[in-house]
């Protein structure tokens, strides 16, 4: 059907519909769909690669035949129980219309707003994708199904999005997107995501939207009860769109999106009213902060379209191009961190070890400490970080800058308030000067409001300050803390009752949804097959949430040690995790069979390396030797 085509039918269907309803108050719903197929991008070398084989696999259209979409939303009973009513559930296809009638010829009454669900499902195997929004009387519903070339299709609405449950709490944000300059607009979707405490004081966050873009804009609807400091994401898959705004929601607030500089990858919203342009719009609209912005992203495209420089080949080293991308910064960032923690730790630990006596017992574990801390270092050349990202760290400080100011020295207490809870100061480097500020403002609320949005900050970067103090604490030459968790099989365990049966005992921290500490697992099972014989231990303390995930990742990953948990929901302030200092995962204390910490955070490799001076290598660890390849005979 073409586009004319599916106008006039659209244009008959409001018609037939406007008729039936002659009379009625309740104006009718429209519901549309279509399918947005985007075409895989071919580079020139690959173009060549695949002109040359007749096996280039093709990429076939997402069928729907067998795809059922559903409409539906939940009622209360007279009974007081919640069902669910279906709108609509039936077949989809890219020329989708629908507009609900009941059995008297009227369209169903949504005076008040109400969640509506609009779920697809492609086929019976596959996991449906659903849409939340909210439905009022009149509202019509435009969605689309695309379908990119990879396997991470999208379902959302396209032009705008509306969540107001509260009229009176209602926000926009809008904005027209052509500055962009992007080909890819009609598939570039927007979305806010909002964190905040809620009546209870607990952590809780919020999505609004996504919404597909349509003719370069689009419009976001949510309601807030109170300002809420949130971020506005641009992202396309196909062509890599990345943009980002600051935002604070406000009830009967309006944002539009605009241009910042002269580049894209960081946006503005304005206001020109309320927390909104005093919190954001009064430092990034300066002169100084577009110039920082403008600065590091130019550096960023002169890097991204660099061509690499040739390698200059030295007796000690191997030149590499020194282009970085985004994603080669991120991993050197956070093997810069994982790294500058490493080497904070060793740092501490020679200056502690000699300044604190060890205790007693651990004599060994320091002495062990001192002889490795005495052999020659390797040289390694540190990571260097880019010149875009060093630029771009400096426009992030002037944000950090400006925001401190307004939350020690604004006048308005929610003013302040609203910087805090935009992690202005860090938990880990900045705990006291974040308190000062905290205990500051709890003077200018009511009780039951700190109690509500002060109290548990405070406590959560108390908690943070108390782990990392631990932390330092617990070097080579001092003991564990002492502990008793339940294992998988309720039966209460003592770690010094464990440790004091082995020689050598790795307590490890983990989780069954942290990707680092599944990663060591491999390795670790090996040790622990190698080095079993030799009294060395693992035990695990499961952080998770609650039992199951916790049972689930033991028997998902197949782990043979000692397993203890800690759980979340036992919702007993994590003590044993508390006196550990355990502010990230995976977390590592070796210990002797007197608790005495002989390493910490061990990676898996030099745990090895450790075993094996201790106990000799296994014959299970030996690497087989790669036998060379034969040449090919070549005939004369």
């Amino acid at each position: 059907m073409n586009y004319f085509q599916r106008i006039l039918s659209l244009l008959c269907v409001f018609a037939l519909f406007a008729i039936c309803n002659a009379g009625n108050p309740h104006a009718f719903n429209v519901f549309t769909g279509e399918v947005i197929t985007i075409e895989p991008t071919v580079s020139d070398e690959a173009v060549e690669t695949e002109s040359a084989s007749t096996d280039a696999p093709t990429i076939e259209p997402v069928d729907f035949s067998n795809a059922v979409l559903t409409i539906s939303y939940e009622t209360t009973n007279s009974e007081g129980e919640v069902e669910t009513e279906s709108i609509y559930e039936g077949s989809f296809n890219e020329d989708f219309v629908y507009v609900p009638m009941e059995n008297n010829g009227r369209s169903p009454d949504f005076s008040e707003p109400t969640d509506l669900k609009i779920s697809l499902k492609i086929s019976e195997d596959s996991e449906p994708m659903t849409i939340n929004t909210v439905i009022d009387q009149g509202r019509d519903f435009h969605f689309a199904y695309i379908d990119h070339p990879g396997p991470r299709d999208e379902f959302l609405l396209k032009g705008s999005s509306s969540q107001v449950m509260n009229s009176e709490n209602k926000f926009t944000v809008t904005g027209h997107l052509g500055f962009l300059n992007n080909d890819s607009l009609h598939t570039t979707s927007a979305f806010v995501w909002a964190t905040f405490r809620n009546a209870d004081g607990d952590r809780q966050s919020k999505q609004f939207g996504p919404v597909l873009v349509e003719d370069g804009s689009f419009s976001i609807e949510g309601d807030v009860d109170r300002p809420t400091s949130a971020t506005l994401y641009i992202r396309n898959q196909a062509s890599f769109v990345n943009a980002t705004a600051s935002l604070v929601l406000e009830p009967d607030g309006h944002l539009v999106v605009a241009k910042l500089g002269n580049q894209t990858q960081e946006i503005s919203a304005v206001s020109g009213t309320g927390y909104h342009a005093q919190l954001i719009e009064s430092w990034q609209q300066s002169n100084e902060y577009v110039a920082l912005v403008e600065a590091w992203t130019t550096e960023q495209e002169r890097a991204r379209n660099a061509p690499p420089e040739p390698a200059e080949a030295s007796d000690e080293t191997e030149a590499e191009g020194t282009t970085d991308s985004e994603e080669d910064v991120a991993d050197n960032e956070e093997e810069s961190e994982a790294d500058s923690e490493d080497a904070s730790e060793t740092e501490v630990s020679v200056e502690l070890v000699d300044a604190v006596e060890p205790a007693e017992g651990c004599e060994d574990a320091v002495a062990q400490e001192e002889e490795e801390e005495s052999e020659p270092e390797v040289q390694t050349t540190a990571y260097e970080y880019p010149k875009w990202y060093t630029l771009r760290m400096e426009a992030s400080a002037f944000r950090t800058e400006k925001l401190q100011d307004i939350a020690k020295n604004s006048e308005s207490p929610h003013a302040r308030l609203l910087a805090m809870q935009m992690g202005v100061f860090s938990p880990y480097d900045d705990a006291e000067e974040a308190l000062t500020v905290w205990r500051s403002l709890a003077e200018s609320f009511a009780d039951d409001f700190v109690a509500t949005y002060i109290t548990p900050e405070m406590e959560r970067i108390e908690l943070v300050h108390t782990r990392t103090l631990n932390d330092e604490a617990l070097i080579p030459g001092q003991k564990v803390p002492e502990f008793t968790l339940a294992s998988l099989e309720g039966e209460d365990v003592a770690i010094y009752d464990l440790v004091g049966e082995k020689d050598m005992v790795l307590i490890d921290f983990w989780a069954s949804w942290c990707g680092p500490c599944i990663a060591t697992f491999p390795e670790l099972k090996k040790l622990h097959a190698a080095y079993t014989d030799e009294n060395f231990e693992i035990v695990g303390v499961s952080v998770d949430d609650n039992f199951e995930d916790w049972s689930g990742g033991v028997e998902e990953h197949e782990l043979p040690w000692v397993q203890l948990g800690e759980l979340k929901d036992a919702d007993n302030g994590s003590p044993v995790s508390k006196s550990y200092g355990v502010n990230f995962i995976p977390k590592t204390f070796l210990v002797d069979s007197q608790g005495c910490i002989y390493r910490k955070n061990i990676h898996p490799n030099e745990l090895k390396t450790f075993l094996v001076d201790r106990y000799g290598m296994d014959e299970s660890l030996v690497e087989p030797e790669e036998e060379p390849e034969e040449s090919p005979e070549v005939s004369s």
